[in-house]
């Protein structure tokens, strides 16, 4: 059995934004490793957002 992960639209949108910030252009023609980079930036982005309470 296969593991998903259901992705919010916002947090698809968050970590779009990082991966074109950081060169990676679109999630569409970006390499799984550019997508993986993204997505652990974003999350961890939101965790120091909560602690600093900024969201």
């Amino acid at each position: 059995m296969a593991n998903v992960i259901i992705k919010s639209d916002e947090r698809r949108a968050q970590e779009a934004a990082v991966l074109r910030q950081f060169g990676g252009g679109s999630p569409d023609n970006s390499s799984r490793e550019n997508r993986e980079y993204a997505e652990e930036i974003n999350a961890r982005m939101n965790e120091v957002k909560k602690e600093v309470g900024i969201r």
